[in-house]
């Protein structure tokens, strides 16, 4: 799901603009505003994945505005709307990922949250493989409680765990929604004491609390998180896991 901010002085514009985006299915509207200066601040918050700028905003315009934001420590990633296509050069030299005319349609919407989930995911895989390569040892994470960023050591992770649109990351005290793709996390994580368990679940085997076996290779695994969060291996995941006990169970 991309998080994203809407700037439209109109309101009728703002409204029809937002519910086009809904309509997707993969956007989420975490905020509006009809000048600059507050779709500076909505944007400053974390997790902010996109910005819908329109170009003819009172004071600033969204084109300086849209300059602001490439400074932010997470920018987020730009779509300008525009009744003319006068300003389409600028937004290319700002990274625009798309460059919406009005009126807008339904179909180019679409067309720009696709060109926004593909800069999306090749920005998240640079990040897990630059901090891969680095070895750093944190993933960053937003802690919806406080509405603040944190920064996860491997060691911290109990789990990660796909439910629904998000990857949970599971720590022993809270679960932190983000938007990877499990597998770079898998990747970002390395392989022991973490076990691909299933094709949408990581689980750290220090924090194994209880093994249930049910069955021929059917394993269960019950985590030492607050929750007590059990997890259903896989086929493959089960022998992944048979093959690392000892003696054999």
């Amino acid at each position: 799901m991309i998080r994203a901010i809407v700037v439209e002085d109109e309101p009728l514009a703002r409204c029809y603009l937002a519910d086009l985006l809904t309509r997707t299915g993969r956007v989420e509207i975490v905020g509006e505003a009809e000048d600059a200066r507050d779709g500076l601040r909505l944007c400053q918050r974390p997790g902010v994945d996109a910005a819908f700028l329109d170009v003819c905003l009172p004071g600033p315009d969204g084109l300086i505005l849209g300059g602001e934001l490439t400074h932010l420590l997470h920018p987020p990633l730009l779509v300008f709307v525009t009744g003319s296509s006068d300003h389409a050069v600028t937004a290319f030299h700002l990274h625009a990922a798309d460059y919406l005319l009005k009126p807008i349609e339904a179909s180019r919407v679409e067309e720009a949250v696709r060109h926004l989930e593909q800069r999306l995911s090749e920005k998240r895989a640079a990040l897990v493989a630059s901090d891969t390569e680095r070895g750093d040892e944190r993933l960053p994470v937003r802690d919806r409680r406080r509405d603040v960023a944190r920064l996860l050591p491997r060691h911290e992770i109990v789990a990660v765990l796909r439910r629904g649109r998000h990857t949970w990351i599971h720590t022993v005290d809270a679960e932190y929604p983000s938007y990877y793709p499990v597998g770079q996390v898998a990747a970002w994580l390395g392989g022991a004491p973490f076990l691909r368990a299933a094709r949408e679940a990581i689980v750290n085997l220090e924090a194994v609390a209880e093994i249930i076996h049910y069955g021929d290779r059917l394993y269960q695994l019950r985590l030492k998180d607050r929750r007590g969060t059990v997890i259903t291996l896989s086929r493959s995941g089960a022998r992944s896991f048979a093959s690392r006990l000892k003696p054999p169970f």
